[in-house]
């Protein structure tokens, strides 16, 4: 099998199961604090993680100190500040906005990624065109207005392209499972620590008891086999297009909305889906560029 159809694979698991993402959260926070609900899932990740890349053998990795800095960016600009602020967000809004203005990731990468060495062309600015257009008529849904939800599920998603650069850097030097488990480790103390200090009346052990379906779907099918899948794929792909081919998981957002918590989508909305999925059609038709000749990837020009 070719590397870049692998990648296709992995890239298409991982943005199913980041579809189920938003729905879970937004149902979640309704009755778990949202940093609580955000550093339990991780911390089951990271559990879940150590065991598979033990069994794999690849903690060795580990003594890798070239890897730290990146990991640190990774953890502080995927897990600690997105998650914080989309958490709390999802808590504010409904669960179709939950899903949707995730998409607004798409425009922070087309503007960033040149940065990163990944060329702007004619196909990425009309597939953030569509996707913006897509994003209006969502938010539109026959009148127009945005609420403090709708602003930090949006701003949780600027740090996202920064993240990935640094993913696709300690990608050349660690396996999946590794970046993983240590952003995943750091990510979720950080965040527990954090509930601990602004949501002193959560009770971890009633939450665990209570709400393990939740935790059990964001920990283990989203942040475990999604993100797993996800550095699989990005490993493969440049980040523009293994982003672009994401961005089509409002889809299957739509999917788990409607069958499995029974929300209505307006003909707005679907207008917008419509106007995403070309966005996202032309992104993906541009070529990839050779990760040798980007920013993340420059050092192994040397080896």
């Amino acid at each position: 099998m070719k590397l870049v159809t692998k990648g296709y694979i992995f890239i298409f698991l991982s943005t199913v199961l980041w579809g189920l993402f938003p729905v879970v959260v937004h149902q979640g926070v309704q009755d778990i604090p949202p940093i609580s609900f955000a550093g339990l899932s991780i911390l089951l990740s990271s559990i879940i993680t150590f065991l598979y890349a033990a069994a794999r053998k690849r903690l060795p990795e580990l003594r890798k100190k070239e890897a730290y800095f990146p990991l640190l960016m990774i953890t502080l600009f995927i897990v600690i500040i997105p998650s914080i602020l989309f958490f709390i967000g999802a808590s504010m809004t409904s669960g179709v906005n939950t899903a949707m203005l995730l998409q607004a990731e798409i425009i922070f990468t087309l503007i960033i990624t040149p940065w990163f060495g990944e060329p702007t062309t004619w196909k990425k600015v009309v597939g953030a065109v569509g996707i913006f257009i897509g994003a209006l008529f969502i938010l539109y849904d026959g009148t127009l207005s945005i609420n403090m939800g709708d602003l930090l599920i949006i701003a949780s998603t600027l740090t996202y392209p920064f993240g990935n650069f640094y993913s696709k850097k300690a990608l050349t030097i660690l396996s999946p499972s590794i970046v993983l488990l240590v952003r995943s480790a750091l990510g979720s103390i950080f965040l527990i620590v954090l509930a601990v200090i602004v949501e002193p009346s959560a009770e971890f052990s009633s939450i665990i008891k209570e709400y393990w379906l939740y935790l059990l779907l964001a920990g283990f099918f989203v942040y475990f086999i999604g993100k797993i899948t996800w550095h699989e794929g990005l490993k493969l792909m440049d980040i523009t297009k293994a982003i672009s081919l994401s961005m089509t998981f409002p889809f299957f957002s739509i999917l788990f909305l409607i069958f499995f918590v029974g929300e209505d989508i307006s003909i707005f909305q679907w207008t917008g889906i419509y106007f995403m999925i070309i966005g996202v059609f032309f992104m993906v038709r541009r070529q990839s560029i050779a990760i040798e000749k980007t920013r993340y990837g420059k050092h192994l020009n040397s080896n």
